[in-house]
């Protein structure tokens, strides 16, 4: 009887200690792909998000779902449910 008990007490442990594990890991990379893209590297054209691909290029693609204005040096990003995030520049 006490030895199953050692033993479900060490499984359990193990289980615990593997799932802390897991989810740091979860947490660091969902901080690695979150981080907020630099500012720079985001233009308005004709309502339009754009983003630069590269980092020393003069590529750009289009943000979908996004759409943008520039008022008074103010980037002013919209999504379809008219949620609206302002950038300073």
């Amino acid at each position: 009887m006490i030895k199953g008990l050692s033993m479900m007490n060490t499984t359990l442990k193990l289980l615990v200690a593997s799932i802390m594990l897991f989810l740091i890991f979860g947490i660091f990379v969902q901080y690695l792909f979150s981080k907020p893209k630099d500012i720079k590297k985001l233009i308005c054209n004709e309502g339009r998000l754009l983003s630069q691909i590269a980092e020393d290029g003069t590529v750009y693609s289009k943000v979908n779902g996004l759409s943008c204005t520039f008022e008074k040096g103010i980037l002013v990003i919209n999504d379809k449910e008219n949620r609206v995030a302002t950038i300073e520049y």
